[in-house]
């Protein structure tokens, strides 16, 4: 063990079943089940993190009926009956094997979803509509109340005969049993609702109806939102009293705590943290839960960092740290710092891009800075080859860094070159604007580990055809990235206009700057942010329906909401269509125009693919390939992604 993880490291008994350190990978949606079943594509994803030390997992909130689990819908597990059975008794066999503790979150999403696509509706206490979705849920009739409590049993047996370890049921993030709770969602007037304790009657039903189920020697919890952290719901006052209620009911083993309601835009921001969200947010909710009950209690929150993961434990705030993200990026946290490898882990940024960004877009789980996340049952850990190769990357940012990286683990000969005086492309730059300054961890990160690995780096080399041929490589990667163009638009070229790379490098920017945005993610939204909070008066212009719409959710709300305290004026449906010496023309959505005065113009956009190289060598060399920018301009998971995946298959 080494002596600065110590309590990290450390063993603890939950229930009956001793786990072999403090750390758990907690529930969350991967989209890996198929038919609502456990896949050979979540046993291996929870392999890898098994292999890597994690001491618990716990599998991803799990339907308890035919009810549909959270708002997109899509694919999640369901346990329903005993076809999930096989399934866990697979991924139990496989886990165990390497060591770690798994358990189960049986949940209910109630209003939490959206309406069938034949028109059923959602089921909650009372007819209050999920702000994400606002389809008007049915309340749910006394009986059909009953149903549920005896599906959450039923359940609980099936998980215990798959051959898990524990149950933790969902009484957070606004799910059903929270939605009762809440004086914001249950106006029941029988005996569910109204008073303290009616509110409280389906949490409790749902508690003895389990552990009568399961009996006393099998491992039980909840996952809690101690506070609803919004206006007019309970509090953390509440949430300590609803938590030794909670463990007398269900004689539990443990409190894992969170806050929140996914039923609030402004809350999913904070207990689904951001790159914005500052260090362990929710670790003071777990501490006052632990004041309260005399039982391990879990926490989460932007807890990346096993020295921060140490100190919770050292300073006796809770008794078990989640590091659930931080295990999307590296699975191996565990042995790296038991092997003392430190600066081999992959530190997670929350840049929310791919674990959160493609589950909102109907996919499933990744990771932007580890792309073999979810790929697990394809792409086997990196072993060097037999045949040995001379690589030529050409370009120093994040597609051709990690190909170069992977590459070199491969056993190939790798040199890299790059014309600038500097390797990471474009990321140094883009991450001068507020919150994005984690973003070059990542870069950073990949020309560590590419140097390590035995890339030689040439900077300052910029390559021709000519310079290529004469290298005689066996394989040469083009990874150069996109030039930095302009929108076709009457006085893009006026010299009070600059693109956004132009003005973070140290453009001359006057008082009020209009920024026009092609990319509809987060430069725009970034770039209005640095220009506010140094003085400037800001607008942007995008015809997206919301600046910012394609961004994703959760780090969307607060950028917006920082904009409008900057005083940014959000110009969305609108369009630039010319620049003059003092003012833009502005198309509105009717076809009309308007004039915005201004000193200076700002045009974010993603530039066009640098790929002449590419076209000048096709056919003079044995292999040849094109990734990243330089093949489209996109973001940054599909250049990371096609510089491994490339790599992989020279």
């Amino acid at each position: 063990m080494t002596s600065s993880f110590k309590h990290l490291l450390s063993p603890i008994t939950i229930g009956n079943k001793e786990i072999r350190n403090r750390v758990v990978s907690t529930a969350h949606g991967t989209g890996y089940a198929v038919d609502g079943k456990v896949s050979d594509q979540l046993i291996a994803y929870h392999m890898e993190r098994a292999r890597g030390g994690v001491g618990l997992i716990v599998m991803e909130a799990t339907g308890v009926d035919s009810a549909p689990i959270g708002a997109k819908g899509g694919s999640y597990l369901r346990n329903s009956d005993d076809s999930v059975i096989p399934g866990y008794q697979r991924l139990a066999k496989a886990v165990h094997a390497e060591g770690t503790t798994v358990y189960t979150m049986l949940s209910h999403s109630g209003r939490n979803t959206v309406m069938g696509i034949d028109g059923t509706p959602p089921l909650a206490p009372s007819p209050v509509p999920f702000d994400r979705s606002r389809d008007i849920p049915r309340a749910l009739e006394v009986e059909e109340i009953a149903g549920i409590v005896q599906a959450f049993a039923a359940a609980a047996v099936r998980s215990r005969e798959g051959g898990l370890d524990g149950i933790e049921l969902s009484f957070a993030h606004g799910n059903l049993v929270q939605q009762f709770l809440s004086p914001l969602t249950n106006f029941r007037e029988d005996e569910y609702g109204g008073s303290e304790e009616n509110r409280l009657r389906f949490a409790r039903e749902v508690l003895q109806a389990v552990r009568k189920a399961v009996g006393d020697d099998f491992t039980l919890g909840i996952r809690f939102s101690a506070d609803e952290l919004v206006p007019g719901g309970y509090t953390i006052e509440d949430g300590t009293r609803y938590a030794r209620m909670m463990v007398e009911w269900g004689r539990l083993d443990f409190v894992d705590v969170s806050a929140g309601t996914n039923g609030s835009m402004w809350s999913r921001a904070i207990h689904y943290p951001t790159i914005a969200t500052p260090e362990k947010r929710l670790v003071p909710y777990a501490k006052a839960v632990k004041q309260a009950i005399d039982m391990p209690v879990f926490c989460i929150g932007k807890i990346t960092d096993p020295a921060e993961a140490e100190g919770i434990l050292a300073a006796g705030e809770a008794d078990m740290v989640g590091m659930t993200r931080a295990h999307i990026a590296e699975p191996a946290i565990i042995r790296k710092l038991m092997e003392e490898r430190h600066e081999d882990i992959r530190p997670c940024i929350h840049a929310n891009e791919v674990c959160f960004g493609r589950k909102q877009r109907g996919g499933n789980v990744g990771c932007v800075f580890n792309p073999r996340t979810g790929r697990e049952d394809k792409w086997e850990r990196i072993e060097p080859t037999e045949d040995y190769r001379r690589v030529l990357v050409i370009g120093g940012g994040p597609a051709g860094l990690e190909a170069a990286r992977v590459a070199a683990k491969r056993g190939h000969d790798v040199v890299l070159h790059e014309k600038a005086s500097h390797l990471g492309g474009q990321v140094p730059l883009l991450s001068k604007t507020p919150h994005r300054r984690d973003y070059k961890i990542i870069t950073d990160w990949l020309e560590r580990q590419a140097r390590r690995s035995g890339v030689l780096v040439r900077l300052g080399s910029e390559m021709t055809a000519e310079k290529v041929l004469a290298a005689k490589p066996d394989a040469v990667i083009v990874a150069t990235g996109a030039r930095d163009t302009r929108p076709r638009l009457p006085g893009a070229h006026l010299p009070h206009v600059y693109t956004a790379r132009e003005a973070l490098a140290g453009a001359p920017l006057g008082s009020r700057v209009l920024i026009g945005d092609w990319d509809g993610r987060n430069m725009g939204m970034s770039m209005a942010e640095w220009l506010a909070v140094r003085g400037h008066v800001v607008e942007i212009v995008s015809s997206a329906f919301r600046i910012g719409e394609d961004a994703e959710l959760m780090t969307w709300h607060p950028a917006y909401e920082r904009l409008m305290n900057l005083g940014v004026k959000l110009s969305a449906m609108e369009e630039l269509v010319e620049i003059t010496e003092d003012h833009a023309v502005i198309r509105l959505l009717n076809s009309d125009t308007r004039e915005a005065a201004c000193d200076s113009v700002v045009l974010c956009s993603r530039g066009s693919a640098e790929n002449d190289l590419y076209h000048a060598l096709k056919g003079q060399v044995p292999s040849l390939w094109l990734i990243g920018d330089a093949f489209t301009p996109r973001q940054l998971e599909q250049a990371i992604y096609e510089g491994a995946k490339v790599a992989r298959e020279i």
